[in-house]
């Protein structure tokens, strides 16, 4: 592998381009698959590749009337398609004009694709050319053995790759909108590929979350260490994602557990108290009064046995804390003039009790020269900025596009 300042030394020519992108992406695609083998082998064929997604185990079971009552149903958004690989399928959803500039979304870590579903058409009805997908193991994508395959940077790199190659047009460059996990995935990606990328869109994301804020008890529950078996941290995991009929948790990382101790003066005064969606009860999927988050993030429990394992495994593997070192390889990219990316932009939320608008500032202002990020803190906007002001991401990709 060339270093990134390495790169600006050689040129390729135009037309030959695409042929390399294509070239290495499926590289990067066959490592990973390789890697996926040597681990099915050291653990023996008893242990399958993936956990099948909700459209092969539970939707046959369902009446049509009772499908379109899901909080989250098979045909909810344009452009469907699975596209199978090693690692299981994956479910991708692309529309828009084929002619217009091309948007990848990826959301966070609980919400499947339909997090930003409203984001998407906003896009869409701009002229953009859009596709979302389900991570691995939310929503109708299958699940990869955690036991084979850590959902790490390998992993997400390739569902990417995948989804990008799968498309009947051509998507060599795009711009990426990464949300919360989406967000640390979306950067990791960039850092790899920055041929592929010509804006960079993290909304609330990870990456460079501190450390400080994992408490001791998220410290046991997601530890390797063998103390707790697995079977118990995945009972103990349900329980905390669960919101249940009444009440809405926490369906991302807890925040620090200082923040948890906050009265409700100060709670209600805008501080960081628990990480709950304020947009829990609203609705994902417009004409759909079942889609609420809550609703969906239950419906992953119940239907996908995939879904928690997929989940711990990202809290451990994932690139979610102290990713500078990959980031400081966009911003060597950007300054080097390696790659179509200019500058990065951020978009937090003013009042998010998980990635703290200040620290996050601070620390990318220690990576980045000042002209190479544009920041925009959304006022009275938790971590569900997406989800609940999807118009103000909107007008961040524009400018990206001007």
């Amino acid at each position: 592998m060339f270093p990134p300042h390495s790169i600006s030394r050689f040129r390729v020519p135009p037309s030959h381009l695409s042929l390399y992108l294509i070239a290495g992406a499926a590289s990067f695609s066959t490592l990973a698959i390789l890697r996926t083998w040597r681990r099915s082998q050291a653990l023996g064929s008893e242990k399958p590749a993936a956990t099948p997604p909700p459209q092969a185990t539970v939707l046959p079971q369902l009446s049509a009337e009772a499908v379109q009552q899901l909080p989250y149903p098979p045909d909810a958004l344009p452009g469907a398609r699975d596209v199978d690989s090693p690692c299981g399928t994956t479910r991708v959803y692309e529309w828009g004009p084929e002619d217009g500039r091309k948007v990848l979304l990826i959301h966070g870590i609980s919400t499947p694709s339909i997090a930003l579903a409203d984001l998407a058409h906003r896009l869409v009805a701009k002229g953009y050319r859009v596709m979302l997908f389900d991570l691995f193991g939310r929503g109708y994508s299958a699940a990869p053995n955690p036991a084979i395959h850590r959902y790490d940077s390998a992993l997400y790199g390739s569902q990417i790759l995948i989804c990008l190659q799968s498309s009947p047009i051509p998507w060599t460059s795009c711009t990426l909108v990464g949300y919360s996990l989406g967000g640390a995935i979306a950067a990791d990606f960039t850092s790899y590929f920055p041929h592929l990328i010509e804006g960079l869109v993290l909304v609330a994301c990870g990456g460079l979350i501190r450390t400080n804020h994992i408490t001791w008890k998220s410290k046991l529950l997601y530890s390797t260490s063998g103390l707790l078996p697995e079977w118990l941290i995945e009972r103990l995991v349900a329980k905390r994602l669960w919101s249940g009929p009444e009440v809405a948790r926490t369906i991302e990382p807890e925040p620090d557990m200082e923040a948890e101790n906050l009265n409700d003066d100060e709670a209600k005064g805008g501080l960081r108290s628990h990480a709950v969606y304020t947009s829990s009860r609203l609705c994902l999927l417009s004409g759909n009064s079942h889609s609420t988050v809550s609703n969906v993030v239950d419906w992953q429990i119940l239907h996908h046995k995939g879904f928690v394992p997929a989940f711990i495994s990202s809290i451990r593997y994932a690139p979610i804390h102290n990713q500078h070192h990959r980031w400081r390889i966009i911003a060597q990219d950007i300054q080097n003039g390696v790659g179509r990316l200019k500058e990065v932009r951020l978009v937090l939320g003013e009042t998010d009790p998980i990635i703290i608008a200040d620290e996050l500032v601070e620390d990318v202002g220690k990576i980045f020269r000042e002209q190479d990020v544009k920041v925009k803190i959304v006022p009275d906007a938790g971590h569900e900025v997406p989800i609940d002001r999807a118009e103000e991401i909107v007008s961040v990709v524009e400018e990206v596009h001007r």
